[in-house]
């Protein structure tokens, strides 16, 4: 009788087993159906207005950093050439005993925007 018991107490356990497992497997679908519901119910209440907002605060941010990073590169490229010219104009001092004409130098370096501007003092 001990032995009958154990068998069906082995074979109760297996199945009890699948039952738990078939239990978890149930809970997990219907918790990714209610996460796919709950999405779905958001996607729905996003109107125009809401990803015209989401979209113009995106943009923003990536002007609001990358204007000021761009110039920031642009500054230090602007120094990088400035450098190479005076070294350029050094080295045609020593060899000519000449500098080189404010021509010469706009030929090497672009202009930029303050560099055409006339600063006043109008206080």
């Amino acid at each position: 009788m001990a032995t009958m018991r154990t068998a069906t107490t082995t074979a109760g356990a297996r199945a009890g087993g699948r039952r738990a497992t078939a239990t978890a497997r149930t809970r997990r679908t219907t918790a990714s159906r209610a996460t796919a519901r709950d999405l779905a119910q958001v996607a729905l209440e996003l109107d125009g207005e809401t990803l015209t907002a989401a979209a113009a605060a995106v943009l923003g941010l990536g002007a609001g950093l990358g204007i000021p990073i761009f110039f920031v590169q642009q500054e230090k490229r602007d120094k990088e050439r400035l450098e190479e010219i005076r070294e350029l104009n050094r080295a045609t001092l020593k060899a000519t005993g000449e500098q080189m004409t404010p021509e010469e130098i706009q030929e090497l370096r672009a202009s930029r925007y303050l560099d055409r501007r006339e600063f006043k003092d109008d206080d």
